[in-house]
């Protein structure tokens, strides 16, 4: 009895330190750099397209040129785009194995 309730208390501590907040309006990680990425890029489509995506920061660099060159996304100031990109390869640097129907 006495190991389960240590295990549970663990297993709640573990989940209290490492637990990441969401945002309830775009589904993505509360963080320095999200008020960017709401400005800029979920204001086309939803965050969810950020989930399903993936990469380091040249791969979210990539994106925002192609999401400039192909579908007007307008020009970034640098100092936005930095906090974007930053905020975006810390927290969606690997692709998710979700439908984007979901």
């Amino acid at each position: 009895m006495y190991k389960k309730i240590i295990f549970l208390i663990s297993l709640l501590s573990y989940t209290m330190i490492y637990a990441q907040k969401v945002d309830n309006i775009t589904g993505l990680v509360i963080d320095k750099g999200l008020d960017k990425v709401k400005e800029n890029c979920t204001i086309c489509h939803t965050g969810r397209f950020i989930v399903v995506n993936g990469g380091d920061r040249v791969f979210w660099k990539n994106k925002v040129r192609m999401m400039q060159a192909a579908y007007g996304l307008w020009k970034i100031e640098k100092e936005d785009k930095d906090a974007l990109l930053t905020y975006l390869s810390k927290n969606y640097s690997k692709k998710k194995n979700i439908s984007i129907n979901r």
